[in-house]
């Protein structure tokens, strides 16, 4: 299958799912609530729609043939690529099946150090710095600001004193708290991630004014040494 005949047939399917979940969406309110805001079926109708609108200018385009896409008649998948999303579909499924049994967050760290160091071959700093970050800033999104709990299966109990930090009420409460680990060792965790990029960044910066200062002095001699000669040339004269 060439690139062309995906870019087309990518283009269909997706305009008949937006327009599946446009009909099914239609089944709520889609129009604005008084006093309350928009309906619980006005989010996915109206992205729905929107999708569709970009499908049909894809297909458009594509008879229209303006786009590089469109006129490509490479292979749309070479072995390689199937290997690389057949590995990434394979480990979003393990994600998954250990949410179910392991909870969100745990293996959500397991899926990042995988996929970023094994898939994406990245230096252990990074892969190590996203594998804490992303599944801290998760949870602090939907835990505690938008108060949606994610599942954690069999390592729910190990967050209860977490929560006991979130919904105590006076200052003594939430220090009780720091004596879990649980509490304690994600928040040094993230800061010790900030620290050591923080520490890298002054580094390359005192590398970066190093380099264009030893830059700099040998212009300046090269420009004296210029001026010296020109002025014995003078004297010469």
């Amino acid at each position: 299958m060439t690139v062309r005949t995906a870019e087309l047939l990518m283009a269909i399917i997706l305009a008949l799912c937006s327009i599946g979940l446009m009909i099914k969406s239609a089944e709520l309110n889609i129009g604005w609530i008084e006093g309350k805001g928009p309906g619980s079926g006005a989010w996915p109708f109206w992205l729905s729609a929107g999708m569709l609108v970009t499908c049909l200018l894809t297909i458009y385009r594509w008879i229209k043939r303006v786009t590089p896409e469109s006129n490509s008649l490479e292979l749309y998948m070479t072995r390689e690529t199937v290997l690389v999303v057949g590995v990434s579909a394979l480990s979003i499924l393990g994600l998954l099946v250990g949410t179910q049994f392991l909870g969100i967050y745990i293996s959500l760290i397991a899926f990042l150090i995988f996929y970023l160091r094994f898939i994406g071959h990245h230096t252990w700093a990074l892969t190590i710095s996203l594998a804490i970050c992303i599944p801290f800033f998760i949870f602090c999104l939907f835990e505690i600001a938008l108060t949606i709990p994610l599942p954690k299966a069999i390592t729910d109990p190990a967050f209860y004193p977490v929560y006991d930090l979130i919904y105590a009420r006076s200052f003594k409460e939430q220090l009780a708290t720091m004596q879990y680990s649980i509490v304690f060792l994600p928040l040094l965790a993230v800061l010790g991630v900030l620290l050591y990029w923080g520490k890298r960044w002054l580094k390359r910066r005192s590398e970066q004014k190093s380099s264009a200062s030893n830059t700099n002095e040998p212009n300046g001699s090269v420009g004296d040494s210029e001026y010296t000669q020109s002025s014995a040339d003078g004297e010469v004269r």
